[in-house]
């Protein structure tokens, strides 16, 4: 931005991530090799009662819909093979979805070399000083701070993992080179979300006897809203059964709750992806369960904000046209094809 013949400087990577069943890995411990056979980097961890396996590393263009590819998937079902004992039969049908990401990884301008592309940020300044902040194998990792002539300040690359370290850089240089005054340090370390004030180890505790939840409906409300998962127990509806006395899950297999949609609603989801992949992970851990939850997110939807039957029908269609994405459609190819059950 601060000079227009400036070298290109991000470089969009797709990475695919599959989920396996649980049994693919232990409980409480994952596994990461960063020197696959072409020396990506390959993980499998336990992940949301599921096995999170990834990842792929390939250069591409931005697009809004990113979407695996089944060459992708048998790459990460190769490499998980040689980690596991040989009697376990590594199966395409186990892949429970499958999505992908576009991650910014960015080219140090200040090295020549493949090895300069990164894979967390850079800033750079340029000599109006515009700051501007921005993020595949032979890419650099981390982020880079680039100062232009101009105090153009660019910080690129990076990760939702390190978004607070990376504005807190920002704002350092951005001080440092042009000379701001502050009344204070950084104030981000330390700084809790919503949520966070009323946590404790033992809030799930709480939840089961005020609510009368099941345990693990109770750690999965207390991890993932904290303090605020009492406003989700309050609006949990009543089973039926002796035990648990309140909480009417969306799936079996899965802790979420019918209370969690209509929470979500009133916290501004607006359509039923919104669910399904942003304020659960539903779509994610289970392609298949996500479908078969969906008439009943759409129905309380429907209920919180009277939705028209043409509305339904759209939302239908939208979510399922997502979750073809999410890998439903590379199960009916490998049926297909393979002519396997499993």
């Amino acid at each position: 931005m601060g000079n227009k013949d400036d070298q290109k400087i991000c470089q969009p990577s797709q990475g695919v991530h599959i989920v396996l069943p649980d049994y693919y890995s232990p409980e409480d411990m994952g596994l990461l090799d960063p020197d696959t056979s072409d020396g990506r980097v390959i993980f499998f961890l336990p992940w949301q009662k599921v096995t999170l396996a990834g990842t792929t590393d390939v250069a591409c263009e931005v697009t809004d819909k990113p979407s695996p590819s089944e060459n992708e998937i048998q790459f990460i079902l190769s490499e998980v093979r040689n980690y596991l004992h040989q009697d376990v039969d590594v199966r395409r049908g186990d892949v429970l979805s499958a999505w992908c990401g576009i991650r910014p990884l960015v080219m140090d301008p200040n090295k020549s070399d493949t090895q300069s592309i990164a894979r967390n940020h850079i800033i750079e300044i340029s000599d109006n000083n515009l700051i501007t902040i921005a993020g595949t194998q032979s890419i650099a990792r981390y982020h880079i701070i680039e100062i232009s002539e101009n105090n153009l300040i660019t910080i690129a690359g990076g990760k939702w993992t390190t978004y607070r370290h990376m504005a807190e850089e920002t704002v350092d240089k951005a001080i440092d080179v042009c000379n701001l005054k502050t009344t204070s340090g950084c104030r981000t370390k330390g700084l809790m979300l919503d949520g966070a004030h009323g946590w404790s180890p033992t809030l799930f505790i709480r939840l089961v006897q005020d609510f009368g939840l099941e345990n693990e409906v109770a750690k999965h409300l207390a991890s993932t809203y904290g303090d605020k998962a009492f406003k989700v127990a309050k609006l949990a509806t009543l089973t039926g059964k002796r035990w648990p006395v309140s909480g009417k899950r969306l799936h079996e297999e899965f802790p979420y709750l019918e209370a969690e949609v209509r929470y979500a609603v009133r916290e501004y989801a607006c359509r039923a992806v919104d669910i399904l992949a942003r304020r659960t992970r539903l779509a994610f851990c289970n392609v298949h369960a996500a479908e078969e939850a969906l008439p009943r997110i759409i129905e309380i939807m429907t209920e919180e904000l009277k939705w028209s039957k043409s509305r339904q029908q759209a939302e239908m269609e939208h979510a399922k046209q997502f979750l073809r994405r999410n890998g439903i459609r590379f199960r009916c190819w490998y049926l297909k094809c393979s002519n396997q059950l499993y």
